[in-house]
This record gives structure tokens, C-alpha cells and sequence, in this order.
């Protein structure tokens, strides 16, 4: 098998001010949407021999490349990362991190690994028993069931998210590139709220009984997301 990307929730268990980020990678034995899972014991070996990094969106690159383990934990598949605050990107990722906890929205991660021992499982997809991780990667709340966009049903969500947003802009460490396409994008949902696209009011005539907009399909075109 060639390397993969999977991505699970995890859990962003302690964020501090030198830059050092805990979180929980992944989960044993838990189903992704591919019916595979991750076996105990997977990441035993990798996380003793291997030399993962920490990425921005499985991007590699000196650009993307924002930290490195320096504890990792393979029983409870714990990683404390270190980012290098020397880095523009790493002190704005730091600075979402202390964002996303603030706000009970945790930051997202996948790893990026080669199978090494593995099966097909009952449900059609692959049991892992051992991988070699490569990296590990945060991906700006990637999760879908965990995230902001994707809770975006309504004009009153609508407007919480955009709250959300503003607060981003005035919280922490932010580069003017990312402020401004934060307010690019706070304009551009108040208009998808004040100006339906076609398919939006067709949606909405034709689904008499339900009072959600098309918001969210109107905001996935959009190239930033918080």
C-alpha cells in the first residue's frame, strides 16, 4: 500500500505559551468512513523508531513544516509537539490552537502513514496492526463533524459563525494575509444571507418545510476556512 491520510476526531488536551501542543491523535479500534480502524499496538514501533513532523495539511514543505515531537506516548497515541515560534505559520497556529480551546472548538489532525501489517476486516475495509507514521498534520478543523462551516444551516448560525470569526480577528497572534481574508469571508456570508443565490430561493421554494438555506453549499466555495 502506498501511504495514506486518515483522519479521526482527536483531542487537543493542552496548548502552552512555548509553543508545546498535547493532543490525541487518533483512536484504537474506532471505525473512520472507510471501515478501517487502528488496531492496539499500531503505532508502538513507528512512534520508538520513527521520525515523524508536525505539517500544516499534509503539505510538505519548509512552509508547512511547523513543529516535532518531543514526547509521544503510543498507548494512549499522545503526542506533545513542539512548534518552532520562530516560524510565522507556527505562531499563528499556536495562536488558533489557544482560539479553537477557548471557544470548545478543537483544531483537527490526520496522520500520514504506510501500512505495514494489516487485513481486511468484516466491514470491507483494512484492520491496521502496525503503520509507519510520517507525519502527523493539523488541519484547520477538519473534522466534518466538528466543523464551524458545517454547522452553517441557518441565517441564525450564520450569524454566530460570524461572530466567531470576528473575535478570531481580535484574538491573538494573526497575520494581515489571514486577517484580510478572514473579513473577506465575514463579507461574503453577510451577502449570501442578504442575497440568496438562485439555487438558494429555489431551495427555499421548493422545501416549503425546511427553513434552512443553502448556506453551506454557497460557503464550501469559498477558499478560506477558520
Amino acid at each position: 500500500m502506498d501511504k495514506l491520510t486518515k483522519s479521526h476526531k482527536t483531542i487537543v488536551k493542552d496548548v502552552s505559551s512555548k509553543g508545546v501542543v498535547v493532543l490525541q491523535i487518533s483512536q484504537f479500534n474506532k471505525y473512520d468512513a472507510d471501515e478501517d480502524r487502528m488496531l492496539k499496538g499500531a503505532f508502538t514501533k513507528t512512534f520508538k523508531d520513527g521520525k515523524q513532523v508536525h505539517l500544516v495539511d499534509h503539505k510538505v514543505g519548509t512552509s508547512t513544516f511547523v513543529g516535532l515531537p518531543i514526547a509521544k506516548d503510543a498507548e494512549n497515541l499522545i503526542i506533545d509537539s513542539q512548534l518552532n515560534l520562530e516560524k510565522t505559520v507556527a505562531k499563528e497556529l499556536l495562536s488558533d490552537y489557544a482560539f479553537g480551546l477557548k471557544h470548545g472548538r478543537s483544531l483537527q489532525h490526520s496522520q500520514g502513514f504506510v501500512p505495514v501489517k494489516y487485513d481486511k476486516n468484516e466491514k470491507g475495509g483494512y484492520d491496521f496492526a502496525e503503520v509507519n507514521m510520517k507525519e502527523y498534520s493539523t488541519v484547520l478543523f477538519g473534522a466534518e463533524s466538528d466543523t464551524p462551516i458545517h454547522a452553517i444551516k441557518d441565517a441564525d448560525s450564520a450569524f454566530k459563525y460570524i461572530k466567531l470569526l470576528e473575535e478570531r480577528c481580535k484574538f491573538g497572534f494573526l497575520t494581515d494575509e489571514n486577517g484580510i481574508l478572514i473579513e473577506q469571508l465575514i463579507t461574503r456570508i453577510k451577502n449570501i444571507l442578504t442575497e440568496p443565490s438562485i439555487d438558494t430561493h429555489k431551495n427555499i421554494i421548493t422545501e416549503a418545510d425546511n427553513v434552512h438555506f443553502n448556506i453551506l453549499t454557497e460557503i464550501n466555495k469559498l477558499e478560506f476556512k477558520l
